[in-house]
């Protein structure tokens, strides 16, 4: 039965993205709530959004330069502790044994208790998901389990001083089978301050923040405050 839930306690946290500007637009007010109750939040992006744009004249590298940029800068408004971009291209994630593997470095390095990503199996929107948000959580969770936990796979993380490492918690976000649901009432201004530093991506500031505070009051509707959702998976 959905319910409104706190954010995680005072924990390493992880967020695994397809793109920049993906956190803002589904969990980061969720971030800035555990940020605030003493969490360290650390995000990796395997696109850095190189086909965002539809200007005729722009070139992939630039776009990928400039969205790095504003991630950063919207990583610093969050209070994000770190950030790491794979690069790969716009579009065209694979669930590759390679992606896998940067994936599960990278939990084996920051060993996160608690792990956002995309929801792969109930995505929103339905049927027209973007296809490197489906990619990016099937790739996130395959890495969450078993693959950072158990040893032998990617021996040579080890070799290069990465322990194993387990995850507690997974929140699924972009979820239409979201079952908890968070308070961001005191973290939606600074949640869309941060998605306006994606300048690329803004095409009427004013429209955008009017959108997406009628979206999280439409969100937490059934609990009358302005809301994200999740699916929250717990793994021993």
């Amino acid at each position: 039965m959905p319910a409104l839930v706190a954010p995680p306690p005072p924990v390493s946290i992880m967020a695994i993205a397809a793109h920049p500007d993906d956190i803002e637009f589904w969990c980061a007010g969720t971030l800035i709530r555990a940020i605030a109750g003493g969490a360290t939040v650390r995000l990796l992006l395997v696109t850095s959004g190189d086909k965002g744009s539809s200007d005729p004249a722009s070139i992939p590298a630039e776009i990928a330069r400039r969205r790095e940029t504003e991630a950063l800068e919207a990583a610093n408004l969050l209070g994000l502790a770190d950030v790491a971009f794979l690069r790969h291209p716009d579009g065209e994630v694979e669930n590759t044994h390679a992606l896998r593997g940067e994936l599960v470095s990278w939990i084996r390095r920051w060993s996160p208790a608690v792990l956002f990503t995309h929801d792969p199996e109930h995505p929103l929107p339905a049927y027209l998901s973007h296809r490197d948000h489906r990619t990016v959580g099937r790739a996130a969770l395959d890495a969450v389990y078993p693959l950072a936990r158990d040893r032998l796979n990617y021996p040579e993380h080890e070799a290069a001083g990465l322990k194993p490492h387990a995850v507690g918690e997974v929140w699924l976000f972009a979820s239409s089978a979201a079952d908890s649901f968070v308070d961001i009432g005191a973290s939606l201004e600074q949640k869309i301050a941060a998605r306006l530093k994606h300048t690329s991506q803004t095409s009427d500031p004013a429209a955008l923040r009017e959108s997406w505070t009628t979206r999280a009051s439409e969100i937490g509707a059934a609990f009358g405050v302005p809301a994200e959702g999740f699916t929250v998976l717990r793994h021993d």
